[in-house]
């Protein structure tokens, strides 16, 4: 008889914190930093890393992984070169945060392989005035600029390192046509893209202050979320939400499905 494929087994949800904390005076030599990055890179290449650098107080190196189990944790650090060294206060801990924030996912990521899908990493908005717009997202909304080229004008701008950027596109005679013509219909329209905010009626008058274009005041929408529709100064037009205090965005998870 023909045997069955293997079934995918649940992306484990347990989350373990490894910590190596480094002396002021060492009295070993720490392996070199293609050394230590090694543990990270098996860790990432499982799909188990969260998070991962190094710690400046005190000194150390921090990783964020998920496992099935406390041993399951234990065997996979069985290689990290930083557990060898004596005087290196090492320290692996169980972490169940009790609420999830919105600024990272902890959820486990994709299924590993070929092909995959591993971040979302930008979207793009025609803008005529490049300076004039960066100086709006950056002032008006307070996002970073992540960033620049001005030769080439290549700009992305967002909320912090490894988020999601917004890629300021600026239309150039020199491209041709239709390019250049095609490219330049996409400004001024309704994007789809949807910003979060902490409270629609302060970033409605902050975007009123500005000098902004607001779509729709903030109104309770049927799916539970406040919204408002503002415009930046070529008119690309954007949604911003805010939860509904009454109605939280994430569902408990039983230790059933951890």
């Amino acid at each position: 008889m023909p045997t069955a494929p293997p079934r995918l087994g649940r992306k484990p949800k347990r989350l373990y914190v490894r910590l190596a904390i480094y002396p002021e005076l060492l009295a070993h030599e720490l392996p070199g930093r293609r050394t230590r990055e090694k543990q990270a890179e098996a860790l990432d290449a499982a799909g188990r890393l969260v998070a991962g650098g190094e710690l400046t107080g005190p000194k150390g190196d921090l990783l964020i992984f998920r496992a099935e189990d406390r041993p399951k944790a234990e065997f996979l650090l069985r290689a990290d070169p930083l557990r060898k060294v004596s005087d290196v206060q090492y320290l692996v801990l169980d972490w169940r945060p009790d609420k999830v924030g919105s600024g990272v996912n902890i959820e486990p990521p994709p299924s590993r392989g070929s092909g995959r899908i591993t971040q979302l990493e930008s979207v793009a908005v025609v803008v005529r005035d490049r300076a004039k717009a960066i100086a709006w997202y950056r002032d008006v909304l307070g996002l970073l600029v992540l960033e620049e080229d001005p030769e080439s004008g290549f700009v992305q701008l967002g909320l912090g390192k490894g988020s999601t950027a917004l890629s300021l596109v600026t239309p150039r005679p020199e491209w041709g046509e239709p390019l250049y013509s095609e490219t330049l219909r996409r400004s001024g329209v309704a994007t789809g893209i949807i910003f979060r905010t902490d409270s629609v009626r302060a970033l409605e008058l902050r975007l009123e202050h500005a000098g902004a274009h607001v779509t729709q005041t903030p109104l309770h929408e049927p799916w539970g979320r406040n919204v408002l529709r503002f415009t930046d100064p070529d008119g690309n037009e954007f949604l911003a939400f805010e939860v509904d205090p009454s109605t939280s965005i994430h569902s408990d998870t039983s230790d059933a499905t951890a």
